[in-house]
């Protein structure tokens, strides 16, 4: 075997299996999701073909071998693309790929051992895997409404590739059916010059779109109450903040209401601490059953919460504090086969003019939450220090703060 030759097949050996393993330690250790493990035996295929390929002289026969290295190559690439498929859920893609791979592999058989066609066999693969990365690239860039920049960049590698493997497939069929010496050469230097880097390049920008994933999904955790899946703190901090300069911007109302389980230690006391969570999640399901898709819910710490609502005047706000004031007094929960009967405290805010950040809402709101408490729970108060006609909403007028 020519020397620069074998060096490069060393590294694709060496490379692919690091591929692999790097991609079946993020599946066993970091995310547990199906492509991962997927992208880990497709290159854990790639390996063994460019095994086979260094070591074709221990084959005994030129057909066997031919054989074995397109299984493994058509094995990459149809689990290479059922990757995709289960990354983004493509509901358009069919989940089972192997019978297309079936015919695929059906040609080359035909075309190596019954009807023997140099230009037909050596074309397939390459076919197949610009197929795959065309639909691979189409999956990765329409699942979500903007792409991340690690998308359109591993999309991009899969298209020049894909389009670098139609003009191997053309050179392929150029060699006719009895294999033409000149095009094979031409076929053999213009895939030694483009094979290594469109593979590893692709692999690479994989591999990117898999930390940029990663990436995400550790923001989205470091925001998200682990227990109730709603905003926590960090979150309601952040997308409230967002929501008060959109309000002072565009001089649009936002009110915040705060809320918390009433006599909530009773029930951790009572019934133990997984009852408690049950209570909780219970309570979070209750808060989103009508929540807007601009309206922001979060965990505030233990038992309280707090809602966000743009484009909410003060009014409106009270009234949907006391429809979720009933509701959850007459949503029990069941524990063992009995109801546990819940009841929560609110209290409620506007924005107002001389609020700086969104924090001054959230205290005003929170006053009235406690006083709330103290004037018997199971109840809606609302910030004293703005005007309402409370008599509208069935609210008692409080003291001044």
């Amino acid at each position: 075997m020519n020397p620069p030759i074998f060096y490069i097949l060393i590294v694709l050996v060496l490379t692919s299996g690091m591929i692999s393993i790097i991609f079946f330690i993020a599946w066993k250790n970091l995310v547990r999701e199906a492509h991962v493990l997927s992208w880990s035996i497709a290159f854990f295929f790639a390996m063994c073909q460019w095994l086979c390929t260094l070591s074709r002289p221990l084959f005994p026969s030129f057909e066997l071998y031919w054989l074995v290295v397109n299984a493994l190559s058509l094995g990459l690439i149809t689990v290479g693309l059922r990757g995709h498929i289960e990354r983004t859920n493509a509901a358009f893609m069919p989940r089972n790929l192997w019978p297309y791979t079936a015919v695929a592999y059906a040609i080359i058989l035909w075309t190596t051992l019954v009807n023997p066609h140099v230009g037909l066999s050596t074309a397939v693969v390459p076919v197949a895997a610009a197929l795959t990365l065309f639909a691979s690239s189409y999956i990765v860039l329409t699942h979500r409404a903007v792409s991340q920049p690690a998308e359109k960049a591993v999309a991009a590698a899969m298209l020049i590739f894909g389009v670098v493997q139609i003009v191997a497939a053309g050179l392929a069929l150029l060699q006719g059916s009895a294999g033409d010496p000149d095009y094979r050469l031409i076929y053999f230097e213009f895939n030694f010059m483009t094979l290594p880097a469109g593979y590893i390049g692709v692999a690479m920008f994989t591999i990117f779109m898999l930390a940029s994933d990663m990436s995400e999904q550790m923001k989205k955790i470091a925001v998200m109450d682990q227990l109730t899946g709603l905003l926590n703190r960090r979150g309601f901090g952040e997308q409230g903040a967002r929501a008060f300069s959109s309000a002072r911007r565009s001089a649009i109302p936002l009110s915040v209401i705060m809320t918390d389980i009433d006599r909530f230690k009773d029930i951790n006391d009572e019934f133990g601490h997984a009852v408690g969570d049950l209570a909780l999640q219970h309570f979070s399901a209750m808060l989103q059953e009508r929540r807007r898709a601009e309206d922001i819910v979060a965990r505030m710490g233990g038992e309280e919460f707090a809602l966000v609502l743009p484009g909410t005047v003060l009014a409106d706000a009270v009234t949907l504090a006391k429809g979720l004031c009933d509701r959850i007094a007459i949503s029990s929960l069941q524990v063992d086969g009995a109801p546990l009967t819940m009841t929560a405290s609110f209290g409620v805010s506007a924005i107002s003019e001389r609020d700086t950040c969104l924090t001054d809402i959230v205290v005003r709101a929170d006053r009235a939450l406690y006083r709330s408490k103290r004037s018997g729970r199971n109840r809606v108060d609302v910030e004293s220090s703005q005007k309402l006609d409370l008599s509208q909403i069935g609210l008692k007028p409080v003291a001044a703060e």
